[in-house]
């Protein structure tokens, strides 16, 4: 994974300014979390990419607002559905928002579809990255936003 960050432009210590993402963000509703605003500051502006051997292959870019400025109330639904505040973090798959809830929580929202990434921030990376590695694949299976399966 430590190669993948690399790639992608991550060094030890890195850190960048948030704030003009914390103030889009909660000026369209985004009620944010110190989990995410510290995520951001690390990792923001990267687009991480899985290995080669990982297929179907996979990406996580990480910009809050560009990929979520407009979904204050997806978040909102995703806090009231699972107790928790989620912020955004990024498109996942250059096609589904991300969002990273207080506990370190990751997941991916799609039309009607919800994916775990991570129960952490570095889990979903180790995801993104390398894939399930031969774990139960039942984990990451999409679950259908509105079914009790995907709780």
């Amino acid at each position: 994974m430590l190669d993948a960050l690399g790639l992608a432009g991550w060094t030890p210590g890195r850190e960048i300014a948030t704030g003009d993402w914390a103030r889009q963000l909660t000026a369209v509703g985004f009620e944010l979390t110190d989990t995410a605003v510290g995520v951001w500051a690390e990792f923001g502006d990267l687009t991480v990419n899985s290995c080669p051997a990982r297929i179907p292959g996979s990406s996580l870019h990480i910009d809050p607002v560009d990929a979520c400025v407009d979904a204050a109330a997806e978040a909102s639904r995703l806090r009231h559905r699972y107790a928790e505040n989620y912020s955004p973090l990024g498109m996942w798959s250059i096609q589904y928002r991300s969002y990273i809830a207080t506990s370190g929580r990751v997941v991916a929202v799609g039309p009607g579809v919800l994916w775990s990434l991570g129960s952490s921030f570095a889990e979903a990376l180790a995801y993104v990255v390398d894939g399930d590695g031969g774990a139960d694949r039942t984990e990451r299976a999409p679950w259908l936003v509105g079914s009790r399966a995907g709780r």
